[in-house]
């Protein structure tokens, strides 16, 4: 069964698709505990690479839904650029909720974390959407051949300073919204965090931190919402505008 989180929709296409080539279930976290996991099911988590680690709404998941540790869990994430020092930071984190037998894969898509990068034009993220559909054959054989992305324990001592990096930027703080916003609360309703609230027709964050998916600031249909001043005057991530290529 593959259980997945998605902020945009780079996660939740890669889940599907990989659902149809490896003939298992899939489930997204956000609706709830998932199903009963059968005996002869593999068990896999899509998600989005955060600061090399994995979201703090899936950690919460596994930690909360303790019965998903009975076999080994195979973890794939999805990121912008390189896996870089996440086999081992969250192979690390993942040990520290008793999943001893984890085995890490990467599939590098195209950015969306605008505060320090921009987006790809459509043309291009499409391609490299395609590019990273195309390996998912190899991962499905991976997965089954239990083949995982090297660990360092070395590299194992940087997950504080990781975590670190993480917690400070999902300070919801750094989210506002301009004269733009128009109250249409779909902010509101889709943060999977529930960290806004509309107050007086306008969006509040009700809570110190979220998972730092970026939904909110992506998915404004007047690009009212900002993440401090890195991401004023920068387009915003659409994957409705090239996904439906790769369908």
């Amino acid at each position: 069964m593959i259980i997945y989180f998605s902020g945009t929709g780079n996660s939740k296409l890669v889940a599907e698709k990989l659902s149809v080539l490896m003939k298992e279930r899939v489930h997204n976290i956000e609706d709830g505990a998932p199903p009963i996991i059968y005996e002869q099911e593999i068990l896999i988590l899509v998600a989005p690479l955060y600061f090399w680690t994995l979201p703090s709404i899936v950690l919460s998941y596994l930690a909360e839904h303790e019965y998903l540790n009975i076999k080994e869990l195979h973890v794939l994430m999805t990121c912008g650029g390189a896996l870089g020092a996440g086999a081992t930071l969250i192979t690390k984190q993942l040990s520290g909720l008793g999943y001893d037998k984890a085995y890490i894969h990467a599939l590098v898509m195209t950015t969306n974390y605008i505060p320090l990068h921009n987006v790809q034009s459509p043309d291009m993220a499409a391609k490299a959407i395609q590019t990273a559909l195309n390996k998912l054959p190899d991962i499905a054989e991976d997965i089954r051949q239990k083949r995982s992305a090297k660990t360092s324990p070395i590299l194992g001592m940087g997950l504080s300073i990781a975590r670190r990096m993480y917690d400070k930027a999902r300070h919801t703080q750094h989210f506002y919204t301009t004269n733009l916003c128009i109250g249409c609360g779909l902010c509101e309703r889709s943060c999977p965090s529930h960290a806004i609230r509309l107050i007086e027709n306008r969006p509040k964050w009700i809570k110190a931190k979220c998972t730092l998916c970026l939904r909110c600031l992506h998915h404004c249909p007047v690009v009212a919402i900002e993440y401090g001043k890195s991401t004023v005057g920068k387009d915003r991530y659409h994957p409705e505008k090239f996904f439906s290529k790769n369908n």
